[in-house]
């Protein structure tokens, strides 16, 4: 069996791309945050926790957290799990 054209440039089957392609034009496109105003240098993004799929009430605790003890998010993080972790030695 061949591929198709759209096979050979996509890799996808046409079932695959009609379904993206209508996921795509019915599903705004959101943007995400502003990476430079979290203070993360261009470059560094892969190396960076973007917490964006977090429940509102978790990110909101982080936030709090992070203010009150000046750390970044991802140390309140770092302390919360090896609070977890130290539990379990």
């Amino acid at each position: 069996m061949s591929m198709t054209e759209i096979e050979k440039e996509t890799g996808m089957t046409d079932a695959e791309c009609e379904y993206w392609d209508d996921y795509f034009t019915k599903n705004p496109y959101e943007v995400g945050p502003n990476l430079m105003k979290l203070g993360i240098k261009p470059g560094f993004a892969r190396k960076a926790l973007v917490l964006t799929e977090l429940d509102d009430d978790v990110a909101e605790y982080l936030r709090v957290q992070s203010e009150t003890h000046h750390k970044s998010r991802t140390q309140v993080i770092n302390d919360l799990v090896r609070e977890k972790l130290a539990v379990r030695v």
